[in-house]
């Protein structure tokens, strides 16, 4: 399983965790295999706040699971239907920010186009307001 050290909350399956010991986290005297802490985190969440769905967490992480092991990699629609998609719905011409599929550059599940806006240049409040507080 290739994981990243740095934030053992976020995976990226590739291979079983018990081919590779070395991705784990070390907390005290245990490692705790960095494939299992989003399901820990799932269980600590859904013991400290109320009215919230294990089940419907523990099938999101299934699934985020399965998608990232290739197992449901299937259902994705091939590149053909959406390129065919996009010139039957005309979807460049109605959505201003959309990312067509020629436009990608590292590939389907590629780095989306962003703008860095200066923070000075952000207006703090459309008027003038009314001040809250002392």
């Amino acid at each position: 399983m290739k994981t990243h050290r740095t934030n053992p909350s976020f995976t990226y399956v590739r291979t079983p965790p018990c081919l590779s010991p070395a991705n784990s986290l070390s907390v005290g005297p245990y490692k705790i295999p960095t494939w299992s802490t989003p399901l820990i985190l799932i269980v600590v969440t859904s013991a400290l706040v109320p009215n919230v769905s294990l089940i419907g967490h523990l099938c999101g992480a299934g699934l985020g699971y399965a998608w990232a092991s290739g197992y449901i990699k299937f259902l994705v629609p091939h590149e053909k239907i959406l390129r065919w998609l996009e010139t039957k719905l005309n979807l460049l011409g109605r959505l201003p920010h959309y990312v067509s599929v020629d436009q990608k550059t590292y590939g389907r599940y590629g780095v989306l186009p962003t703008t860095m806006v200066p923070l000075g240049s952000i207006p703090r409040s459309p008027g003038d307001g009314q001040r809250l507080g002392p």
